[in-house]
This record gives C-alpha cells, structure tokens and sequence, in this order.
C-alpha cells in the first residue's frame, strides 16, 4: 500500500505540472474549477458504503454467512447507484449555478456537467469495500496506482496533440473510469457475484438483518462529505470570490499538501478496517492497543510531513509549476501544514465510528466544517487565497484536538 501510494503521490506531481505549464495560469484554473466542481459533488452524494461493508460485513464474514454477505454487497452497490444518479441532478442544477460566477461560456458548461456525469458513474466505493473486507490492501492498492497511471499517459498524449482543458477533462475522466473497471475486476475476483444477491425480496432484507444500517449510511456519509467537500469549496470559492487563476494556485499548493496527505490516506482506511475487526471480536483491550500505534504511527507521519514541506516545498514548486506559480509558496507551507494535522488526525474518526459515537464524530465535524466556512467567508474577503489558506489550517488544528480528545475517551473509557 506503501508503494502504491508513493507512486501515485509522485506521478500525481508529475501530471499537475504538465498541466500546469501546458495550460498556462487561467486555462488551467478553468480546469480546476471543472475538477473541483465535479470532485465536490461526487463526495456529496457518496453514501461511503466501503464503510457500511466493513461494519456490518465483518460479522457475516465472521460467522460465514456468505449469502447475507452478498446481499449487503449487492445493497451497497446500488446505493452508489442511486449516489450516481443524484448527483446527476445535483450537477445539473450546479453547473447552471456556478457557471456564470466563474466566466464559464455555455461550452464550457457542458464539458464541466459531462465530466460531473463520468465522475459519478465510476463508483467504486463498494468495490473497495469487498477488498478491505477480505484483506486485499495490496490489490486495493493497485487498482488506486490506476488513477495517477493513466492520466500520466493521458495528460503526455494531449500535450503531444496541443494542451486543452477538454483534453485534460477527457484524460481525467477516463482515469476515472478505468480504475472503477480495476476496482471491481479485482472484487469479483475475490468474491464472484451470483445471481441470489439481486433478487429484490432479499435486498429488502439487508436493512433488518443490519441493524441501524440508514442511520450509519447517513451519518458516515455526512461525516465524509463534511470532511472532504469543505476542502473542495476552498478552491471553488477562491474561484468565485477571486479569479480561476488564483483558483489554479491555490489548487497547486493544496495539492502539494495532497501529494504526502495520501500516504496519511492509506493509513486511516487500514486502520478503520482493523479497528472494524477488533470490535467484531469484541476486544477493547486490542482496540485500545490498536489505537495507540495507529496514532503514534500517524503523528511520526504528520511530523515527517512538516519536515519534507520545509526541506523540498520550495524546489518542488518551482520545478512543478515554474516561476509564474513561486508567490503561491506561503500557501504551500499553510496547507500542507493543515495537510500534516490531518494525517495526525487519522485514526481518531475511525476509532469513534468503531466504538459506536458516529453521532458523536458527525457533531464534531460539523463543528470543524462550520468553522471552516465562516473563517473561508471571512478571511478570504479580508485577506484573499492566504485567508483561505489559513481557514483551512486552523479547522484542521480544531478538528485535530476536537477530534483526538474525544478518541481517547471512547477507546479508553468505554460505555
């Protein structure tokens, strides 16, 4: 999983500065916007079923009730469906909105609401799920190496032709599509499909047999979208409130922070996957003991983190983005700092959802995101992107202790 997300860290620098360079600075904010957009709407409507599969998948797995188990994968999947579809919707009605406010032409428009449309039908989230569940980091791994593969190979092929943002959208989009192919390749090969899962009278059986399944599906999917969609808004408000081209910036630095963040990325899924076996097994003393080292693990991270922004940050910049990008270094030092405090943060959500307070940790990030977007709206008119920047840290350093203190408590002071 190492390896993997190293990879993928690496040839995503890559392909931002090819694009970066090809599109020159308002070409290549239009194209962020796009992506933003897309990304945005995408986490909205994600019902994060890789989870829901780990919650209550374990337990069949456990006790070998494999067509229980089907059923619930078949569940998920047309849960993520139905998020495709949705967000379709949403897309529509966004685009139309935001469109104007970011100078977008009606051609432009349409390639943003396409690219929403392939974004939200390469779902993958349940595939994901049947993986972890089964113990195939590794294959996992690989498939999400996919992503940053093709749209290297994609990003090389359309600056050969003459760099355009509806090329780099292209490229995108089937990376997208291509991993979501790998994905459920890889699941079905772990666990083939049969034709019992889908019949409708056995779907309508998996919310009894999983007891407050929509509760957790609704918490943990406003929990990811709080977490997640807050970061997305930063870069389109930067957009809307500035210009694309300090929307571009501000989508270099953050992805600067990004690039190490996904490290941090990998070991929180790993550690909610573990922590989902501990609690099936009914061993607080292993949870709490899993815990201790996941956190440790993930401070030594946020600390190697820091130090790498402080060492290469700079040289990194310039050979990525070149000198038209050099102001945007104070942005990468204040957002990849916010990236360190959440890659220190990772194991604290998994650790409450683990021990049942998932109302608990959607309050606590509601909070953090509530602040998010009154410092962004405040900040970003009196300060522009370095306001944003510094909204962003100090709800990853509010997250970080609201978050870890409540952790402690629940893996140490159980009900």
């Amino acid at each position: 999983m190492l390896i993997g997300k190293i990879v993928g860290a690496v040839l995503s620098l890559i392909y931002l500065g090819l694009a970066t360079r090809s599109l020159g600075p308002t070409a290549f904010g239009q194209f962020v916007l796009i992506l933003g957009t897309g990304q945005a709407i995408a986490t909205i409507v994600s019902f994060e079923t890789w989870q829901l599969l780990l919650r209550y998948g374990m337990g069949f797995l456990r006790a070998g009730q494999s067509e229980a188990l089907g059923r619930l994968i078949a569940f998920c999947t047309i849960l993520d469906l139905a998020g495709a579809i949705i967000g379709a919707c949403m897309a529509v009605a966004g685009v139309a909105l935001l469109g104007p406010r970011f100078g977008w032409s009606s051609g432009t428009q349409t390639q943003a609401l396409i690219f929403c449309f392939v974004l939200l039908v390469s779902f993958r989230s349940a595939a994901t799920g049947v993986l972890r569940l089964h113990d195939r980091f590794g294959a996992a791994a690989l498939a999400e190496t996919v992503t940053p593969v093709v749209r290297l190979i994609g990003a090389l092929l359309v600056i050969g032709m003459g760099a355009s943002v509806i090329g780099l959208l292209i490229a995108w989009a089937v990376a997208e599509l291509v991993t979501a192919i790998a994905h459920w390749a890889l699941a079905f090969r772990v666990l083939p499909p049969r034709r019992g899962w889908w019949h409708w009278q056995g779907l309508l059986t998996v919310p009894k047999e999983c007891s407050g399944l929509w509760r957790y599906a609704a918490i943990t999917n406003a929990g990811a979208t709080m977490g997640l969609v807050g970061k997305q808004f930063a870069v389109l408000l930067v957009g809307a409130s500035v210009s694309p081209a300090a929307a571009g910036g501000y989508r270099i630095a953050h992805q600067l922070g990004q690039a190490l963040a996904n490290i941090s990325d990998m070991l929180s899924r790993a550690t909610f996957s573990e922590m989902m076996r501990a609690r099936a097994g009914h061993t607080a003393a292993e949870l709490a003991r899993l815990f201790r080292s996941a956190s440790l693990l993930a401070l030594i991270t946020a600390a190697i983190m820091i130090a790498m922004l402080l060492l290469f940050g700079r040289p990194t910049l310039a050979l990525l983005a070149g000198g038209r990008y050099a102001a945007v270094y104070p942005l990468v030092l204040i957002l990849g700092t916010a990236a360190a405090l959440d890659a220190g943060s990772v194991s604290f959500e998994p650790a409450l959802l683990a021990t049942g307070r998932i109302w608990l940790a959607l309050r606590l990030r509601f909070v953090s995101t509530a602040f998010l977007f009154c410092a962004l709206v405040l900040f970003l008119e009196k300060m522009g992107t370095i306001g944003a920047a510094l909204a962003t840290l100090m709800a990853s350093l509010l997250a970080l202790l609201l978050l870890g203190t409540a952790a402690w408590r629940a893996v140490h002071e159980p009900r």
